[in-house]
């Protein structure tokens, strides 16, 4: 299963918070995706 992230998500997992780091570790890096606007916004 594929998941979309939205800019909420990225940022909580940026400052480690809701122990996303882990569930995203579970999940796989190369089943995620992020909008070119969640990429934006995390980089400003």
């Amino acid at each position: 299963m594929n998941y979309l992230l939205d800019t909420n998500i990225c940022i909580y997992f940026l400052k480690g918070r809701y122990g996303l780091i882990e569930k995203i570790g579970q999940i796989g890096f190369e089943n995620l995706y992020i909008s070119e606007i969640s990429l934006f916004k995390t980089k400003s």
